[in-house]
């Protein structure tokens, strides 16, 4: 009888246990950044990193496309005639759509009064659209908005790397922001 419990134990207790694998994401190693000045062709310029694109339009909205990261930064020009109250609370607006996916909003100012430029940025910690909002304005006569997107599902974790790369270019455009 004990060599029975003897073999018994020891043909059950030398099983292994299979585990399903874990789902992993690969680990984006990105380039060190270097900024260079957009050309002037609008009344405002900024420095973006080398690695993207920048197109303006007639009207000096641009996209800024990286295609390493496939990302776009989308800006958008506002002409502030009086309504700089009625600008920010559509700002507002688009915070409040992006931010029902997120856990967390995380907002910062830079303000350069030498330079006449006041900004606001917003970051989403989550599955939201956009995972980055900012502005920039001259409080006067001008007003710049600005959203990061990815070409991709929105996957917070995931796109954390990629996230947090275009989130030191979007704060190097605020603090490098002249207006002409």
């Amino acid at each position: 009888m004990k060599l029975f419990i003897y073999l018994f134990i020891f043909l059950t207790g030398c099983e292994q246990v299979v585990l399903p694998k874990q789902k992993v994401f690969l680990s984006q190693q990105f380039p060190f950044p270097s900024y260079v000045g957009t050309q002037k062709k609008c009344f405002y310029n900024f420095q973006i990193n080398e690695l993207s694109h920048i197109d303006f339009d007639e009207n000096c909205n641009s996209v800024i496309k990286y295609e390493l990261l496939k990302s776009t930064i989308y800006i958008s020009n506002i002409k502030i005639n009086d309504n700089l109250e009625l600008i920010k609370s559509d700002f507002n607006k688009r915070l409040s759509d992006n931010s029902h996916k997120s856990s967390i909003v995380k907002s910062s100012e830079f303000n350069d009064r030498n330079k006449n430029v006041y900004a606001k940025y917003f970051t989403f910690i989550g599955d939201s659209p956009s995972n980055t909002q900012f502005y920039i304005t001259d409080s006067i006569s001008n007003f710049i908005s600005g959203s990061l997107f990815f070409e991709s599902k929105p996957n917070y974790d995931s796109l954390l790397p990629s996230i947090t790369y275009m989130n030191n270019d979007i704060r190097k455009i605020i603090q490098s922001f002249k207006w002409n």
